[in-house]
């Protein structure tokens, strides 16, 4: 049996794009005094945190290719011997099946987790205090600059993955039994976990499926929609810093949104 799965991408060891800017200016940043040294350990802190976040999506994007393969070889093995001219499709539902859904939410976690913390970094580059969600930040229509990448990106991308996350984590599952599923194609076979084309529907019965939307494939693109982000991102603040517009904000910059029970 020949089974195509996606392909996931290398993953660099070197830091994501806005650490690496970030870290640039508070070495430079360093000389000016102690004016800037509360800065210094924000630019220092928060890229440690936003690492962790896209190791995280690393992490779980290979985990979910890998229990692919796992399906891929236990198809084969379970198939080898079996006349399969007349199939046109195959389904398996284990373990590792619900395992591919439960790192598919993890990563869209993760990925809300990354989007909000490159928000919060993304605010010193204006005076007053901004929203430290990227959702809330988008919607401040006064600002610009790095926030009109936000609002693009929201569009492209990003409201979606935001469905996804919201509809499984508070109102359904995909579904009460998943599938990992083959379908055949002219010369192989197709591999599909399905996710359904509209999410915000919420409920499984009212979920669509096409064979072209499959849960690894659209991971992967989040991944490389994500990198775009960083280098997008990095390069404008790279910019804004020259022009001697980064950081505008250099006092007050912890303990930004926390609550206390009352």
């Amino acid at each position: 049996m020949i089974i195509n799965t996606p392909i996931i991408p290398d993953f660099k060891l070197e830091s994501p794009e806005v650490v690496k800017v970030l870290d640039s200016i508070r070495y430079e940043i360093k000389k000016e005094g102690n004016e800037y040294l509360e800065f210094y350990w924000f630019a220092r802190e928060y890229p440690r945190f936003y690492r962790y976040h896209i190791d995280n999506i690393k992490f779980r994007l290979r985990s979910i290719s890998d229990l692919y393969e796992l399906h891929k070889a236990e198809f084969v093995e379970n198939n080898s011997s079996k006349d399969l001219k007349d199939c046109f499709e195959l389904s398996a539902s284990t373990i590792h099946s619900f395992q591919i859904y439960w790192d598919f939410e993890a990563l869209l976690g993760a990925l809300n987790a990354f989007l909000d913390l490159m928000a919060r970094i993304s605010g010193v580059a204006y005076e007053q205090q901004t929203p430290v969600s990227l959702n809330k930040i988008s919607s401040k229509k006064e600002l610009t600059g790095l926030v009109d990448i936000f609002r693009e990106s929201k569009e492209k991308w990003i409201n979606r993955l935001k469905d996804y996350r919201d509809c499984f984590v508070h109102y359904t599952p995909v579904d009460n039994r998943v599938y990992v599923t083959l379908i055949r194609q002219t010369d192989y076979w197709k591999m599909w976990c399905k996710i359904p084309v509209s999410p915000n529907i919420r409920e499984v019965d009212g979920f669509e499926f096409s064979v072209d939307l499959d849960l690894l494939k659209y991971s992967i693109e989040l991944y490389e929609n994500l990198l775009a982000l960083d280098r997008e991102v990095a390069t404008t603040i790279e910019e804004l810093y020259k022009l001697g517009e980064f950081p505008k904000r250099i006092n007050n910059l912890f303990y930004i949104g926390q609550r206390q029970r009352k």
